[in-house]
């Protein structure tokens, strides 16, 4: 009787610290046949153990929910530098994953690292950081936790889904969209992730915010290709778009706006082409997305000329006599 119990324990054991073992592999580690293990596995459900299946080519895979796996981590030491910068990152980090599945169980990781550490953090109080150090906490994009979290498995498992979505450039829905999950990225307030489109037939970014419906693919896997890099492939966007085409954006700076552009880098592309003897300057950039170039020269208001692209200044010029003769009518 001991042998069975004891079997039950590693299973439960392997599977809560992630692993994710074939019929094979356990086996192997509990010294069973093929039926017992499955025998085994049958009760661990009975008990509440939410085991998932997949299968990859001929092999069964088993593995737990990422809520319902743990890690024991041996006892660590820390000096009071390092403690301090994990309390400033771990406020910064819920910062940013505001709004996503992960901030609560960043929150509740934190809190037990600050339990375990007050005892001993003689030199500095581990709160203090939090309270010298402020970061943007303003809301992300609403998105829908239960769609977040099956995009995640399916990054995970490297599974393909069907999405519903809606496409607010065209106002377009699709339904059943077929797309391989590869990573989320967060732009401004903006969640996106990118994702290889199947009946595009190219990687394409989608809104969290306008993805209504995540259906896991059965039997249908992927790999992201080793030339995917998500830092290259944003490195001419200025924001959430990418639209593949490639814009030389050159603005003449007003000298009251000038010291900006000194302070900042508003992309890695920024140039500071000409220092001109009144103060303005020749700013240049390579970049792509057209609105949000638009948006973003719009942002200066009087602040900045476009120079170049032409397509732009004629945009901006034909939307600026619009506005005036519209307040003209007022």
């Amino acid at each position: 009787m001991s042998q069975p119990t004891s079997s039950l324990a590693v299973i439960r054991q392997c599977l809560q610290s992630g692993q994710q073992p074939t019929y094979g592999q356990l086996r192997n580690l509990t010294g069973l046949s093929h039926k017992q293990v499955q025998r085994l596995l049958g009760q661990l459900k009975q008990q509440g153990l939410p085991i998932q299946e997949h299968r990859i080519g001929r092999k069964r895979i088993f593995s737990l929910p990422t809520d319902r796996q743990y890690v024991q981590i041996p006892t660590l030491d820390f000096d009071n530098s390092e403690l301090r910068a994990l309390a400033i990152a771990a406020k910064a980090s819920r910062s940013v994953l505001a709004g996503t599945p992960h901030f609560e169980p960043l929150k509740r990781a934190f809190d037990k690292l600050l339990e375990r550490a007050r005892p001993v953090t003689y030199v500095f109080d581990l709160e203090e950081p939090l309270q010298e150090w402020h970061f943007d906490n303003s809301p992300a994009d609403l998105i829908a936790l239960e769609n977040f979290r099956a995009l995640e498995a399916a990054m995970d498992e490297r599974q393909s889904v069907q999405i519903n979505y809606h496409t607010a450039k065209t106002g377009t829905d699709s339904v059943g969209r077929k797309i391989d999950p590869y990573c989320f990225v967060k732009r401004g307030r903006a969640w996106l992730l990118i994702a290889w489109c199947h009946e595009r037939r190219a990687i394409r970014n989608f809104g969290l915010t306008r993805i209504s419906q995540v259906v896991p693919c059965p039997e249908n896997y992927f790999e992201i290709p080793d030339d995917f890099d998500p830092t290259t492939y944003f490195w001419a966007s200025m924001g959430a778009i990418n639209s593949g085409e490639v814009y030389t954006l050159r603005l003449l700076v007003e000298p009251e706006k000038a010291r900006y552009f000194h302070e900042r880098q508003y992309h890695s592309s920024q140039q500071i082409e000409t220092e001109r003897s009144d103060g303005r300057l020749v700013v240049s950039y390579e970049l792509e997305g057209f609105e949000e170039l638009r948006s973003f020269c719009q942002s200066w208001g009087v602040g900045i000329t476009v120079l170049e692209p032409a397509e732009l200044r004629l945009r901006l010029r034909q939307e600026a006599e619009e506005l005036i003769a519209r307040y003209q009518n007022d």
